[in-house]
């Protein structure tokens, strides 16, 4: 009698969709909760100004843990966010800052906004952050890290590239900071920016866009870490010049979108005290570049993590602006996106200002049009955005929106490729708090177009070496084979 082995029943793993929805749930009721008891009178402002901030924080944790130890640009979203939107809001928390919801940009005297549009700004804020991480969550995946093996023949031909473009990119931004120097410093980037890159002759600016692109490949592409590493190094020094000027939303995107390329392209786990002593080195020598910017004269420096955190916040105003007089911006509102797609490719700046062609120009003007005039202004919100278009549901809408863009970004990190087209879109998409909606969008064209210049470069160097191949094999000398 033959026996067979018992087939045992195959148990699959639980599905992570009821603990991804309890999350999402308790996060919303316990924002139900807070707004009824808001409404109510039993909440204050600062008290939800703390509840805000801590629903923020959790948040932050629990996509941390969540997605892989922050892998996942839905986690340097929320960070973002946190430091941009609610930087003011810890700084309140600590001590630091008395009335965390008063306007404070641009004015000699803050001023409040009333009890419920504050209350409709936190939940603004609030709101955003569970929209952005719900759909992250509810689709989150591990993969395993993406190989090289297919890429790495497109090496040589970056280092070339990178090599030829990075003085010329040093020599641009160097010629830039001397315009600036000689023009009142780093508001004249503002008053007159088509005259700042007029200064520079065209083709010094054209052949440096190739540098960007050529570093994210180079850095996704190289299994040699210590070469990926060495190349972010001397980009990052050629962008030192700009750091110099007081200019940093755009570097340390790209700082950000390099840490992400790393944890991808890693199954080691992230130590708790070097991400801290990471995030603490950025911070220093942000608030060093603003202290320089701020008074270039002076030599100390001096580092208040209050201080700082609140001038970070101040991106909160804009919302705050927005809320209070919706009436102001909402004409404008969906022309806001269709200007930000031009951002890449024309100057804008306040001797070319015309309403309703930026948010954050907009909302200067409105909260003080000399110092407007003279230079000052502020960053942009895309909640503040956002709210102007469609209130409260138009924050959940877009929101919603963002969070399927950054599951959508993880998805493409699974190969080489695609993650590089991930990592040339994140710097931008990361300044979103304090930007406008379609600002990365319109960087990513203007990448798309070095990207066809590279692959066009690459077909020409590609025939080249294959000439040169077959010209060296025809000249080896010939050798007989062994007799029959």
């Amino acid at each position: 009698m033959s026996t067979s082995a018992q087939t045992l029943p195959a148990f699959a793993a639980p599905s992570p969709l009821p603990t991804a929805a309890f999350e999402v749930l308790g996060y919303l009721a316990v924002v139900a909760m807070a707004t009824l008891s808001f409404v109510l009178g039993w909440l204050s402002v600062n008290g939800a100004a703390v509840l805000c901030t801590l629903l923020l924080l959790t948040l932050i944790m629990l996509a941390w843990n969540r997605f892989d130890q922050g892998k996942h640009p839905c986690f340097l979203f929320l960070c973002t966010l946190m430091l941009f939107q609610g930087g003011r809001l810890i700084a309140y928390c600590l001590g630091g800052v008395a009335h965390p919801l008063q306007v404070q940009l641009m004015q000699d005297e803050p001023f409040s906004i009333g009890r419920a549009n504050e209350g409709v700004v936190l939940l603004c804020l609030a709101l955003s952050a569970i929209c952005l991480y719900a759909p992250c969550r509810w689709n989150f995946k591990a993969f395993p890290t993406p190989s090289t093996e297919g890429v790495r023949k497109y090496l040589p031909y970056l280092y070339l590239l990178f090599f030829s473009s990075l003085p010329i990119q040093l020599y641009k931004n160097y010629k830039y900071f001397e315009w600036a120097q000689q023009h009142g410093g780093y508001s004249s980037i503002y008053l007159n920016h088509a005259s700042l890159v007029a200064s520079v002759p065209f083709l010094v600016r054209i052949i440096p866009l190739v540098s960007f692109p050529t570093l994210v490949a180079i850095f996704v592409f190289e299994y040699r870490k210590g070469r990926a590493y060495a190349a972010a190094a001397l980009y990052l020094g050629a962008a030192s010049v700009i750091l110099l000027l007081g200019s940093r939303g755009t570097t340390f995107g790209l700082v950000l979108a390099l840490w992400y390329i790393a944890r991808v392209k890693t199954t080691r786990r992230t130590r708790i005290a070097l991400l801290a002593l990471f995030a603490i080195t950025l911070v220093l020598i942000a608030d060093a570049a603003r202290q320089h910017r701020d008074n270039p004269d002076e030599q100390q420096f001096s580092f208040l993590p209050l201080e700082f955190l609140s001038l970070q916040g101040l991106s909160l105003d804009v919302l705050s602006t927005v809320v209070a007089y919706r009436d102001y911006f909402a004409p404008y509102a969906r022309m806001y996106p269709f200007y930000e797609l031009q951002i890449a490719f024309v100057a804008v700046d306040t001797a070319h200002y015309r309403r309703g062609r930026a948010l954050s120009y907009d909302a200067s003007v409105l909260l003080n049009v000399n110092g407007f005039d003279l230079g000052g202004g502020t960053g942009g919100s895309y909640i503040g955005e956002a709210y102007a278009i469609g209130g409260l549901v138009g924050v959940v809408v877009i929101s919603l929106l963002i969070g399927f863009g950054l599951h959508l970004l993880r998805a493409l990190s699974r190969s080489s490729l695609t993650l590089a087209l991930v990592a040339m879109m994140l710097p931008e998409i990361m300044l979103m708090p304090r930007g406008g909606l379609l600002d990365w969008l319109s960087v990513f064209f203007r990448n798309a177009i070095s990207i066809i210049l590279l692959l066009a470069g690459w077909k020409a160097y590609s025939l080249v070496t294959s000439i040169r191949r077959s010209v060296y094999s025809h000249q080896l000398p010939f050798r007989e084979g062994p007799a029959a």
